[in-house]
């Protein structure tokens, strides 16, 4: 009787931690699974395919995470090399007052993980860019 109150207590915390989160990550995953070979009847024990199972699925999480972080710097290497090919281009950017403003990048600025432009001392996000000519 008690493993059935403490099976219901992890999954109630499994459930509050996927409602905070609204993902379950890797770390989690294992932590279910370990808490589920940890209670589970000694006499009834898991059958080795659904454990594999479980392993592999484990396996294939943590490739998408490690495929996702690649792809994300991949991104962000781009987003880069795009900010640096506007050095010394005329482009044009839309200002916060949806004005527009033309004129040279003098130079490119790197802050928490966005690049921004640098034209006539005012800084404008890459985003702001309309028309790029020269």
């Amino acid at each position: 009787m008690q493993v059935s109150s403490v099976s219901v207590e992890n999954n109630q915390q499994a459930q509050g931690s996927q409602s905070n989160t609204s993902i379950l990550d890797k770390d989690s995953f294992l932590k279910l699974m370990v808490t589920q070979l940890v209670n589970q009847d000694p006499f009834n024990t898991q059958d080795s395919g659904a454990f594999l199972a479980q392993l592999a699925q484990v396996t294939q999480l943590e490739q998408m995470v490690n495929l996702n972080d690649k792809i994300n710097s991949l991104v962000q290497s781009q987003v880069y090399t795009q900010a640096v090919s506007l050095v010394g281009r005329q482009v044009k950017v839309q200002n916060a007052n949806g004005e527009e403003v033309e004129g040279t990048v003098s130079k490119v600025t790197f802050q928490n993980d966005e690049a921004s432009i640098v034209i006539d001392e005012a800084v404008y996000s890459l985003s702001d860019v309309v028309e790029v000519t020269k």
